[in-house]
């Protein structure tokens, strides 16, 4: 009987990724232009979300652009996001559907971050940041290196909601991030609950060399003479907080500042997650 209902449930989501298969949409990134750090978008949807079509009928490039216009406007002019492009000059956006529904509560990202990386969204040189019609409580989640932007919730504020997951996602606040609060917030700016179009000096052109400044992140174009790599820093602080993700990952040496060093309580970069994930964490996602 197991093993005919199991039949049947996969025989269902079969499917229901065949209906999924539209014109113009690319369940796999596609061949990247050059080897560079980029951020690379996917229309995500639960397990019974709705296909809203955002991937293919042009929503997510007007967004996109949004998002690079305000981004750039609050460097003052000096540096954009990247952004990943198919050969053809055109934005690469993937389509993913999950195999499980959140029971309730809406979202915690560690079984999408799995379920993604499963299907090969796991590339280190790459954030990855999905627009999701599938609900939450939250506007956004993001971490270095995956984030969603739950469109619903975030409606009338998705571009600067997007701006402050991308923030999340590029490591900020950090630990030695003067004012940090509540994990990686600020009081004030984008990065705090008031969404204001400002980093803050504390983020982005600081005077503070030990800690790690918003214009250096290897994400950002023109890139700096002296670039970091936000993942290498959360997983090495993961690392030394919870002993995973596995590999070898450092902090660079120019970054003294003790409160960097030391780290969060929490800290977790879910990067390799589907190396050591136990089945027993997804208890909140329906199959």
């Amino acid at each position: 009987m197991q093993k005919i209902l199991l039949t049947l449930l996969l025989t269902l989501f079969s499917f229901s990724l065949l209906a999924d298969e539209k014109p113009g949409r690319f369940f796999k990134d596609q061949p990247d232009v050059n080897n560079d750090y980029q951020i690379h978008f996917i229309y995500f949807l639960a397990k019974k979300t709705k296909d809203q079509e955002r991937d293919i009928n042009g929503w997510i490039e007007k967004e996109v652009k949004k998002i690079d216009d305000l981004f750039f406007k609050m460097t003052g002019n000096k540096q954009r996001l990247k952004f990943d492009y198919r050969k053809d000059d055109k934005l690469d956006i993937s389509f993913a559907r999950m195999d499980r529904q959140a029971r309730k509560g809406g979202w915690n990202v560690n079984y999408p971050d799995y379920y993604l990386q499963k299907q090969g969204f796991n590339n280190p040189k790459k954030l990855y940041f999905s627009f999701t019609d599938a609900s939450s409580g939250d506007g956004g989640q993001m971490g270095p290196h995956h984030g969603y932007l739950f469109i619903k919730r975030a409606s009338g504020q998705i571009t600067k909601i997007s701006i402050h997951e991308l923030l999340h996602g590029n490591g900020f606040a950090m630990p030695c991030t003067k004012g940090v609060k509540n994990g990686a917030h600020l009081g004030t700016g984008i990065l705090s609950q008031e969404l204001s179009k400002k980093f803050g000096k504390a983020v982005y052109d600081h005077n503070d060399p030990t800690c790690p400044d918003l214009k250096d992140s290897v994400y950002l174009t023109p890139t700096s003479d002296t670039p970091f790599d936000p993942l290498q820093i959360a997983c090495a602080l993961g690392q030394k907080k919870r002993g995973n993700p596995p590999g070898d990952f450092k902090i660079p040496a120019r970054y003294t500042h003790k409160k960097l060093l030391k780290g969060r309580k929490n800290e977790w970069c879910t990067y390799k997650l589907t190396e050591y994930a136990e089945e027993g964490w997804f208890k909140k996602w329906k199959k």
